[in-house]
């Protein structure tokens, strides 16, 4: 039950714990104090961010009910942010947020088992090694992501061979990093799924980003992985290890052009609303595969929005 409230008080509190989530080890470790404090007088705001928390394990460990409840909580206390989750994770038809209904109701149709589903994948390619997911994320859970990022865009940078992160002619799109203030349950659920899907732990991904594409922008031919002959690359493979692997969810599909194309497999693919493609950026032994040279062609017409996931060989703290 949510309790009384001072909602000007706890507004501000979030909006301070926000802010802190975006800086220091101790920022974070403040914000996450702020939103626990306004979470425990009731704060419907801050309940939609304590969930976050336990969904993801910020300062605890994972607990996605707990999670879901405190979200349950939020909606409950009028957070329109956390019935539109709720409503998502659930796949409740309709998007009119002022329709009554009972989120103790909703809450009991999420579980992260369910989220955490994945249809069965299938092989496009061995060398480059592909593997698509067809009907990965929902039109709703794309819809959010998208709307998320929307007004978050700059322009995407490209790591050179010197090892620092550049705006480069070769990149012209535009994207936005999920950082921990700019994630919520429904970013948390898709990165549970594409765990599922690639058998590879969350410890091992890096930010997920939302990447953008407006008529004549692209990606032009690159590889994911870090190259170890480079010498601007050997210390981001030593200290974070090599990028094995990219998961792409394709969030739109009324667009022309924009396939994601392979020319040393000749290949190229474009998926449907929800459908996502693996990428294996290295053999299976382990090194780089050259095959996987790929690019983000422009479309020609109409916007297209993609979901990036980018997982390494190494978790953080090992470095």
């Amino acid at each position: 039950m949510v309790k009384e409230q001072a909602p000007a008080v706890d507004a501000e509190s979030v909006k301070e714990a926000v802010r802190l989530l975006g800086g220091t080890v101790k920022d974070v470790m403040d914000g996450i104090s702020l939103i626990e404090a306004a979470a425990a007088r009731g704060g419907a705001a801050a309940l939609e961010r304590k969930a976050l928390f336990e969904a993801v394990g910020c300062a605890r460990p994972p607990n996605w009910n707990r999670a879901l409840d405190c979200l349950r909580d939020a909606a409950e206390g009028g957070c329109q942010i956390a019935q539109e989750q709720l409503r998502i994770l659930a796949r409740v038809p309709g998007s009119d947020s002022r329709k009554p209904l009972n989120w103790t109701a909703v809450r009991s149709q999420v579980s992260i088992e369910k989220l955490a589903e994945i249809p069965k994948p299938r092989a496009i390619s061995e060398s480059p090694r592909l593997r698509l997911f067809e009907e990965f994320a929902s039109a709703a859970e794309c819809a959010w992501l998208m709307e998320r990022a929307r007004h978050r865009l700059r322009p995407a940078l490209v790591v050179n061979p010197t090892g620092s992160q550049t705006a480069e002619p070769v990149r012209t799109n535009s994207g936005i990093d999920f950082q921990l203030r700019d994630m919520d349950l429904v970013v948390e659920a898709i990165r549970v799924r594409i765990s599922a899907a690639t058998r590879l732990p969350l410890p091992l991904f890096e930010p997920s980003q939302v990447l953008h594409y407006s008529p004549g922008q692209e990606f032009r031919p690159h590889h994911d992985y870090f190259d170890p002959q480079l010498p601007g690359h050997v210390e981001e493979l030593r200290t974070v290890g090599q990028r094995i692997a990219t998961f792409l969810i394709y969030l739109n599909d009324r667009y022309t052009g924009g396939e994601t194309t392979f020319p040393r497999g000749r290949l190229s693919f474009r998926g449907n609303t929800g459908d996502a493609l693996f990428i294996a950026n290295v053999e299976r032994s382990g090194r780089p595969d050259p095959m996987t040279l790929h690019s983000g062609a422009p479309p020609i017409s109409g916007e297209k929005w993609i979901f990036s996931q980018w997982i390494r060989d190494k978790r953080p703290e090992q470095s």
